[in-house]
């Protein structure tokens, strides 16, 4: 049997801490392709516009963040991306608060939309 290849997705490295990368799957073939490659479950898909799964590479330590947006919409992409944002702000201790400013999660969360935002095809 073949093995499995790793699918060309987009990719954005986390530019504060340099403590992960974040992938973009933009149909459920590339969300189970990764998950294949992982060597993880990727059930519940059936439903699902979005979603955002975090996994910790054991043998570098490096933590990967997989967001999936199938259905093209802003506000799917947003909101997974807004995800992905509070899982790298509570990995590298940075906490967020309604009280607080929030300014390090507020320009992740923008630069990551930024930078995923071409690869979402409007109609």
């Amino acid at each position: 049997m073949a093995k499995i290849k790793w699918p060309k997705l987009p990719s954005y490295l986390i530019p504060l801490f340099n403590s992960a990368h974040i992938y973009l799957c933009r149909s459920k073939d590339e969300w189970v392709q990764a998950h294949q490659v992982i060597g993880v479950d990727h059930s519940g898909l059936e439903f699902s516009n979005g979603l955002c799964r975090h996994f910790n590479n054991d043998s570098t330590g490096e933590n990967i963040y997989l967001i999936g947006v199938f259905d093209n919409s802003l506000a799917t992409l947003v909101h997974e991306c807004a995800h992905a944002t509070f899982y790298c702000c509570s990995d590298v201790g940075v906490t967020t608060k309604p009280c607080d400013s929030n300014e390090t999660y507020c320009y992740l969360l923008d630069r990551m939309f930024s930078h995923f935002l071409p690869y979402i095809k409007q109609d």
